[in-house]
């Protein structure tokens, strides 16, 4: 816990704040929203001042022609989508998909997370244009072509290195963001969800891997491809209710693996045509190269179903609050071809340590990587239960390591043995660490850094 919550609005607060506990040598954890499914949130002992940026909400500027939203850390997801469902319907925001409305813009930028276009555009690192930081010393630095004074945030990479990808997943280690440029996108009217079942994640791997080729074509329509297994389902409801044998789902058409292709397309014709090559590439995929055929088929939707999984903010973390409101996104960069390997072992895990075996995966830049979410569903209240995440997590650290996996939203307990394995690059991320928070105050002992 903190010693002391601040809640700053300005900037030059901000920087009063650092500059003082710099030279107090008093430890700043800053959170845009606090609401991080992972680890990047809790404080680490000392305590020391929790810097709570959740005043600081102003949506500073929308550019059409530029296609780019200027926000401050403690907009939320649900109030850029709502601005520009009213003030721009045309354009879209990259917020993430299945994030609480009440998560920040700011926050999944800088943890790097995952936006609803993100399979068609790329990861959400990518959506972020230039930033302003505030570093201990209270200096505040514009990266990109924000550096210069008569700039628009135009263009990422500006004067030379890139500054902003040194401080994308830093957690608050490095400085405290007080502004984001993020694009926005074209947010066109002819949209739908096509969905594909099967028995094993293999089959789900590799044909959406041959969708996903189709670059320059209709892998760029599918602006969010997602999946994974029928306990996803499950555990959405109160656990007492939870039916546990597959045949409940069977029997209500839910194949035991699944991907959803969402496509948005500029015109009717053009929806139409992607729509039904989809189908095409899976009925060969099924005919010619499947592990198991029979289990292949299209699951269609209700009209009700789509619209509701078109509707955004999408909310589909707030059920596991049944769960004792006790859930965990441990989650995984893996290259899309492995995705199917992790599912396998990961969910062996869950069931070895007593957890549901619950799945979700993503394609990220049309299926060259894969973000792999086991969903832990425990009971929060019990020690034993946390101890047996812990134990579940290290495990499969430990061979997730040996793949060649990567850790996202690193918990610093488990993930240092990451670094174990990467010892230059930790030791670069220590030099660059003492240059910009000599004094080590900023959310000691995140990233395994002082």
């Amino acid at each position: 816990m903190p010693d002391i919550v601040i809640r700053p609005k300005y900037v030059e607060e901000i920087r009063k704040i650092l500059i003082y506990c710099s030279a107090e040598k008093i430890a700043v954890s800053p959170v845009s929203g606090g609401l991080s499914g992972g680890f990047s949130c809790p404080t680490i002992k000392p305590g020391g001042v929790l810097l709570d940026l959740g005043r600081m909400k102003r949506i500073i500027e929308i550019d059409e022609e530029n296609r780019f939203a200027i926000v401050e850390p403690g907009v939320t997801i649900g109030e850029l989508w709502a601005y520009m469902h009213k003030n721009h319907p045309d354009w879209a925001p990259p917020i993430p998909d299945g994030a609480p409305p009440a998560s920040t813009v700011m926050g999944d930028a800088i943890d790097r997370g995952f936006s609803l276009y993100t399979s068609s555009v790329g990861p959400q690192g990518d959506n972020f244009m230039c930033a302003e930081v505030v570093f201990p010393n209270g200096d505040v630095l514009r990266t990109g072509s924000w550096a210069l004074p008569t700039a628009k945030p135009f263009y990422k990479y500006g004067l030379g290195p890139d500054i902003w990808s040194f401080l994308m997943g830093s957690q608050g280690t490095m400085g405290v963001i007080t502004k984001v440029v993020v694009k926005i996108y074209p947010h066109p009217e002819f949209k739908t969800v096509v969905v594909w079942g099967m028995s094993n994640p293999y089959d789900m791997q590799n044909l959406t891997l041959e969708i996903q080729k189709q670059e320059f074509g209709i892998a760029h329509n599918t602006v969010m491809v997602q999946g994974g297994n029928y306990p996803l389902v499950m555990t959405r409801w109160p656990k007492d209710k939870v039916p546990h044998d597959y045949e409940f789902y069977e029997e209500i058409g839910i194949s035991k693996w699944w991907m959803n292709f969402e496509i948005w397309c500029q015109t009717a014709e053009e929806l139409d045509y992607v729509v039904n090559r989809i189908d095409k590439m899976a009925k060969d995929y099924k005919k010619n190269r499947a592990k198991d055929p029979d289990s292949i088929k299209s699951q269609e939707l209700h009209p009700k179903q789509i619209a509701s999984r078109l509707k955004k903010p999408n909310k589909i973390a707030i059920p596991y609050g049944f769960w004792d409101a006790g859930f965990l996104f441990i989650t995984w960069y893996t290259p899309w071809p492995e995705c199917a390997h992790f599912c396998e072992i990961y969910c062996n895990a869950m069931e070895k340590y007593g957890f549901p075996p619950t799945m979700w995966v993503a394609s990220i830049e049309r299926a060259r990587q894969a973000i792999c979410m086991p969903i832990i569903c425990f009971d929060s209240t019990k020690t034993e239960e946390l101890e047996r995440v812990q134990d579940l997590n290290r495990e499969t650290t430990e061979y997730g390591l040996k793949q060649g996996w990567l850790n996202y939203r690193p918990d610093p307990y488990i993930h240092i043995q990451a670094y174990y394995q990467a010892g230059m690059y930790w030791k670069y991320l220590r030099m660059f660490k003492k240059l910009v928070d000599p004094n080590g105050i900023l959310h000691p002992g995140r990233l395994a850094l002082p």
